[in-house]
């Protein structure tokens, strides 16, 4: 149980200083966190931004080997591929270095932003935060959208695939970021 108390001033309550008119103009955010069980992970979404807890506190750290996918195409234009932008960059600050990563972008085509995995060095993950931050959506439409995830998959599992010293008791993933659906195919 808690009790949270909200008591603003007038200052705070006036729409404008100028003004004797009072109003509570704004959003009155509460953001909090309760015990978690000990599960592989959560995703958590809220306001359209997503949090994935990737090792919670009570499992022990595995280096982890990580390629995501991102989608690219028109759709994602604006908001989508900000919030996109925004995640991954929050993403590569926790990174540990034991972890390894990579890229695969997609829309009407497939390009990896290395052909392999990368040790999550501080140099690897300032670069990869450069990359981050160039990456714009353009291109591909939804009738073949579902094409283009099959192979930026296909080629993601490749790379994994292809991994060599791949540290000991390590966890493989693919992360796919997309708004897209296939419309028909695979």
């Amino acid at each position: 149980q808690a009790h949270i108390l909200f008591k603003p001033t007038v200052d705070q309550q006036k729409i404008n200083p100028e003004l004797d008119e009072t109003l509570l103009n704004g959003d009155f955010v509460v953001r909090y966190d309760v015990k978690r069980g000990a599960t592989a992970g959560d995703i958590q979404i809220v306001n359209g931004y997503f949090v994935h807890y990737f090792a919670p506190r009570e499992l022990p750290v595995f280096p982890k080997n990580v390629i995501f996918v991102i989608d690219r195409s028109g759709s994602m234009a604006g908001r989508k591929i900000e919030q996109t932008r925004d995640a991954l960059l929050k993403i590569l600050q926790d990174v540990r270095p034991a972890d390894q990563f990579s890229f695969i972008t997609f829309n009407s085509r497939v390009a990896e932003w290395k052909s392999s995995l990368l040790p999550a060095t501080a140099e690897n993950v300032a670069s990869a935060a450069g990359f981050v931050q160039t990456l714009s959506a353009s291109g591909g439409t939804r009738n073949h959208l579902d094409t283009y995830i099959n192979r930026a998959l296909l080629t993601a599992v490749s790379v994994l695939d292809k991994a060599e010293r791949l540290p000991e008791r390590s966890v493989s993933m693919i992360i796919l970021l997309t708004d897209g659906q296939p419309t028909s195919g695979e």
